[in-house]
C-alpha cells in the first residue's frame, strides 16, 4: 500500500521540477528514519543516565570503601610490623608510612561522609569511626609501651584490645562494602536492561532507514538517472563526430532535463563551427612554440634551476641546471607536462615522511596573494639542501632552485656549537631546555613524556685518583651507552659535570621510564675500559613525568631532581618516579633541618642514662648515656628520625662533640668505679679525626680515660678499614675502651673480631627478646658468649626485660646487662636518685 502511494505520488510530480521532486521524497525518507531515530535517542539518553548513576554515584562509592579497606589493611600490618621490628631505623620508617596511612583512612571515610552522603549509612561510618578511634587509642598505649622498652606488653596488647578494635572496623567495613556491591549489582542490571532496548530499536530504526533509502533510490533512477544517461549519450557520441546523432525527444518535459535536452539540441548546431575555430588556434599554438624555443634557448645555460608553467598548471620552459639538481632523468620531461606530474618526480628526493605534503606545500604558496615571490627549503634524502622560489608570472608562474648545502651545513654546524655538549656532543642545558618546552607542548596527561635526570655514582673518586682526560673519556663512553639504550626521538643531555638527563617521549608511563632506568643502572654498573684502566661507577636515575608532574620547565626539572634526591636518600643505584609525597617530605626535611640547627644551638638535646648491671654481683657498674630531643612541635622524637638527617647534613661532628661533653661532665658527678658508654657516629669516624674529638672532651670535662667507653656499630667498619683501626688503637693507647654493640646482626662479625681491638660485645636485644623459649635465640647467645670468652672479651646483654631472661644470659657467661628488668633509661636527675638507691642497698 505504501509503495502505491508513493508510486503515484512521483506520477503526480512530473511536470514539476527535479528539486522539488527529490525534495519531496527525501522529506518523505526524513519521516520513515526520524521516528525510529528519536525514539532510539531517548532510550539512549535513558541508558545514558543509568550509566551515569553507575559511574557518578556507585562507583566513587565503591572506590572510596576500597581505598578505607586497603588503608585499614595496610596500617593493621606496618603496626604488627612495628611491634615485632627492632631496627630504630625501620621503626621510624615504618611510623611514617603508618602517619601516611592513617591520613588516607580519614581522608576517604571523611570523603564517604560529605561527597557520598546520599549513597552511605552515616550510622555504619560513625561506627567504622568509633572502632577506628578506639585501635588509634589502644595504638598509641602500644607505641608508650615498645617506648619504654617493654615490648612484650606491648606486642600483648597489640594482639589484645588493640587488633579487637581493628577486627570491629573490619566487620563494619565488610558490612559496607556488601551494601556498595548490592547497590552496584542494581545499576548493572539497570544498564542491561537499558542496553536491549537500544539495541532493538536502533535495529528498528535501521531496517526502516534501509526501506525507505531502496524506495527513493528507485524513484531517482527511474526519473533522473535513465533520462540524463540517455542524453549523456548523445553528447559522447557527438563529441566523438558524429553530427548526425538524434538526441532524445525530452523536450515536451518543464523540468531540468527538459532544459538540458533543448540545450544538446542546440549544442549540436554550434558544434561545426567550434571545430573550425579550433583549427586555427592550432596554427596560432605553432607560432606560439616556434617563440618558446626561443625562450629556452635563452635559460638553457642558467646556473640555477628554473622551471616555467602557465596558468593551467601546464610546464612551458625548464633548463639543464633544473634536471641536475632535482635528479630528473634526461628526456624525461617534455612540454605541456603537468605540473602535478613534474612535482611528484621532485617529490621522489624527499624523504618518505614529507612526499605527500611536498605538492601541498607548492599550492599553499601559490595560493598565496600578492605579486612577489615566496620561498621554501627543501632537506633531501640525499643530505642536499634545496632553495626554492616561487615567482608568479602574467600567465603563471615559474620556480627557481639553487643547491645550497654547503651553506646550510656550515649554519647548522654553528648552531649545533651553540646548543650541543662540547665534549660528548649530547644537547646541552639550553637545548635541553627547549626540548621539554616542547615536550610539555606535545604532551598531555593521558601521553605524558617522562623527564628522566641521572647522576653517576662514585665518579668524582675516578676524577681523583685517575685523572680528568680518563674522567673525560668516561663522560663520552657514558654518553655513548645512554644514545645506544634510547630511541631516536628520545632526548639525550649532559647538563654538567656527572649529570645527565633524557626526554623519553613515546610508551606507557611510567612503566617506560622505570624500564629505561633499569637498563641504564645496569649499563652504567658495567665496567668501562679506558686507558688500560677497568673502571666501576653506578648510576642513580629520578623521574618526572610532563605535564602530570608540573606544567612548566622549572617544575618538571626541580621534581625530577627531588625523585633523584630520594634515590640518593634511599641508597642509590635504583630509579624511582616523583611522588607529591616527596615534595612534603623535603619540606618536612628542611623543616626539620632548621629545628635540628636551632637545637644544636640552644642546647635543646638531652641524655638520658640507662644503667649497667654486674649480672653475678647485682651492683652498678656504669651507664650508656643515649641521646633525647624533644622536637617544638611533634614533641619527643626517636634518634633514628634526626640523627640519619645530623649525617647528611654534616651536623654529627657538632651533635656528637655535645653529646661527649654531656656526657662526660655528668659521669664527673658519680663514684670513680662507675663508667659512661657513649655511641659514635659511622661518620664520625669517616669524615673527622674522632679519637682526637673524645681526647678533647675528656680535656674539657677532667673525666679520666679510663672511665670513658666509646659503643661503634659494624657501620663503622664497613669502609675505611686502616683509618677506623688506627683511631680505635689510638682510643685504647689512652686508656678508652671500645664496644662492638649490636653484634650478630651484621654480615661479617667473626672478621671484626680478630681485626679490631674490642673490649666488650653487646648482644642484639632481638637476641635476648626471644629467650628463654625460643631454642634458636639460646643457642645464638651462647654461642656469642663461647665465642668472646676465646677472644677474652667481657659481654653485655641488652633488653633485659625479665627474670627468666636475667638467669639464662647469666648462665650463658653474660658478665653485664642492660634492660627495662633492671631499669629505663632516665634523666641524669633520675639516675642520680637511682644510684643512691643502689648505693644505699
Amino acid at each position: 500500500m505504501f509503495m502505491q502511494t508513493a508510486f503515484k505520488t512521483a506520477k503526480h510530480l512530473r511536470l514539476g521540477s527535479i528539486r522539488t521532486r527529490l525534495g519531496l521524497t527525501f522529506l518523505v525518507l526524513l519521516a520513515l528514519i526520524a521516528g525510529p531515530g528519536l525514539l532510539g535517542v531517548r532510550q539512549l539518553q535513558s541508558m545514558g543516565e543509568v550509566t551515569r548513576t553507575m559511574r557518578d554515584e556507585a562507583l566513587p562509592r565503591i572506590l572510596a570503601v576500597s581505598e578505607v579497606e586497603r588503608a585499614l589493611t595496610t596500617h593493621k600490618l606496618l603496626a604488627e610490623r612495628h611491634v615485632q621490628s627492632t631496627d630504630f631505623r625501620q621503626q621510624a620508617d615504618m611510623l611514617r608510612q603508618m602517619r601516611a596511612t592513617e591520613a588516607q583512612f580519614e581522608t576517604q571515610l571523611d570523603r564517604l561522609r560529605t561527597d557520598l552522603l546520599g549513597l552511605t549509612s552515616p550510622r555504619r561510618i560513625d561506627r567504622i569511626e568509633r572502632h577506628w578511634q578506639d585501635y588509634r587509642a589502644s595504638l598509641a598505649e602500644v607505641d608508650r609501651l615498645m617506648e619504654q622498652g617493654n615490648l612484650r606488653r606491648a606486642a600483648a596488647r597489640l594482639q589484645g584490645p588493640t587488633m579487637a578494635a581493628m577486627d570491629a572496623a573490619e566487620d563494619e567495613l565488610k558490612a559496607l562494602i556488601a551494601e556498595t556491591r548490592a547497590e552496584a549489582d542494581r545499576l548493572s542490571t539497570r544498564v542491561d536492561a537499558e542496553y536491549i532496548k537500544t539495541r532493538n530499536g536502533t535495529l528498528s530504526a535501521v531496517a526502516v532507514g534501509l526501506l525507505a533509502t531502496l524506495l527513493a533510490v528507485f524513484w531517482t533512477a527511474r526519473f533522473v538517472s535513465q533520462p540524463l544517461l540517455r542524453i549523456s549519450a548523445a553528447m559522447q557520441r557527438l563529441t566523438r563526430g558524429e553530427d548526425d546523432i538524434e538526441i532524445p525527444h525530452l523536450s515536451q518535459r518543464e523540468d531540468e532535463i527538459g532544459i538540458l535536452s533543448r540545450a544538446a539540441e542546440s549544442f549540436r548546431g554550434k558544434l561545426v563551427e567550434t571545430r573550425l575555430l579550433a583549427h586555427d588556434l592550432d596554427l596560432e599554438r605553432l607560432r606560439l612554440e616556434a617563440s618558446g624555443a626561443q625562450l629556452r634557448a635563452t635559460v638553457h645555460n642558467m646556473p640555477l634551476g628554473l622551471a616555467m608553467f602557465d596558468h593551467q598548471g601546464t610546464l612551458l620552459i625548464w633548463n639543464a641546471a633544473f634536471e641536475v639538481i632535482w635528479n630528473i632523468p634526461k628526456n624525461w620531461l617534455h612540454p605541456d607536462q603537468t605540473q602535478d606530474t613534474v612535482l611528484a618526480e621532485m617529490a621522489r628526493l624527499c624523504p618518505k615522511e614529507h612526499r605527500a605534503q611536498f605538492a601541498q606545500t607548492v599550492q599553499t604558496r601559490l595560493a598565496e596573494k600578492g605579486a612577489e615571490a615566496r620561498s621554501e627549503i627543501w632537506r633531501l634524502t640525499d643530505e642536499r639542501s634545496i632553495s626554492g622560489i616561487f615567482q608568479p608570472t602574467p600567465d603563471g608562474w615559474m620556480l627557481i632552485c639553487e643547491d645550497i648545502t654547503e651553506r646550510v651545513t656550515v649554519e647548522e654546524r654553528i648552531r649545533k656549537l651553540a646548543r650541543n655538549d662540547s665534549l660528548t656532543g649530547l644537547h646541552n642545558r639550553l637545548s635541553f631546555q627547549e626540548a621539554i618546552e616542547a615536550a610539555l607542548q606535545d604532551s598531555d596527561a593521558e601521553n605524558p613524556a617522562a623527564i628522566m635526570f641521572i647522576d653517576l655514582d662514585r665518579f668524582k673518586s675516578v676524577n681523583d685518583t685517575l685523572g680528568h682526560p680518563v674522567g673525560d673519556a668516561l663522560l663520552r663512553q657514558v654518553a655513548a651507552r645512554l644514545r645506544w639504550l634510547v630511541r631516536e626521538n628520545d632526548v639525550v643531555a649532559r647538563l654538567g659535570g656527572d649529570e645527565f638527563a633524557i626526554i623519553q617521549h613515546d610508551g606507557p608511563q611510567p612503566e617506560a621510564a622505570l624500564s629505561l632506568g633499569d637498563r641504564i643502572i645496569a649499563q652504567l654498573s658495567s665496567p668501562f675500559e679506558i686507558d688500560g684502566h677497568v673502571v666501576q661507577i653506578g648510576g642513580s636515575v629520578g623521574v618526572a613525568l610532563a605535564p602530570l608532574h608540573g606544567d612548566t620547565p622549572e617544575d618538571v626539572q626541580k621534581h625530577a631532581d627531588l625523585a633523584l634526591y630520594a634515590v640518593k636518600e634511599a641508597g642509590k643505584g635504583h630509579c624511582r618516579v616523583f611522588d607529591p609525597e616527596m615534595n612534603a617530605r623535603q619540606q618536612e626535611l628542611h623543616a626539620l633541618e632548621q629545628a635540628l640547627r636551632h637545637a644544636l644551638k640552644s642546647d635543646g638535646f638531652t641524655l638520658h642514662y640507662q644503667p649497667l648491671i654486674d649480672l653475678k654481683t647485682g651492683r652498678l657498674r656504669g651507664a650508656e648515656a643515649l641521646l633525647r630531643w624533644r622536637h617544638p612541635t611533634k614533641g619527643p622524637l626517636s634518634p633514628a628520625e634526626f640523627v640519619p638527617l645530623a649525617e647528611e647534613l654534616g651536623l654529627i661532628q657538632p651533635l656528637g662533640l655535645k653529646v661527649l661533653d654531656m656526657a662526660c661532665q655528668a659521669a664527673m658527678q658519680w663514684p670513680d668505679d662507675l663508667k659512661i658508654s657513649v655511641n659514635l657516629s659511622p661518620l664520625q669516624f669517616h669524615r673527622y679525626d674522632v679519637a682526637q674529638d673524645v681526647l678533647n672532651a675528656l680535656d674539657r670535662s677532667g673525666l679520666p680515660p679510663e672511665r670513658l667507653e666509646v659503643e661503634i656499630t659494624e657501620g663503622v667498619l664497613l669502609d675505611h678499614t686502616d683509618a677506623t683501626l688506627t683511631a680505635l688503637k689510638r682510643l685504647r693507647a689512652h686508656g678508652i675502651s671500645v664496644a662492638l654493640d649490636d653484634f650478630g646482626t651484621g654480615y661479617s662479625s667473626l672478621r671484626y673480631l680478630r681485626a679490631f681491638p674490642f673490649d666488650r660485645v653487646k648482644i642484639d636485644a632481638a637476641f635476648v627478646g626471644e629467650l628463654p623459649s625460643d631454642e634458636g635465640a639460646g643457642a645464638i647467645v651462647r654461642a656469642i658468649c663461647n665465642l668472646c670468652e676465646a677472644f677474652s672479651l667481657n659481654v653485655t646483654a641488652e633488653g633485659i626485660e625479665t627474670d627468666p631472661q636475667r638467669v639464662f644470659v647469666k648462665e650463658a657467661g653474660c658478665s653485664f646487662g642492660q634492660g627495662f628488668f633492671f631499669a629505663a633509661p632516665m634523666p641524669l636527675e633520675s639516675f642520680m636518685a637511682y644510684l643512691a638507691q643502689m648505693r644505699a642497698a
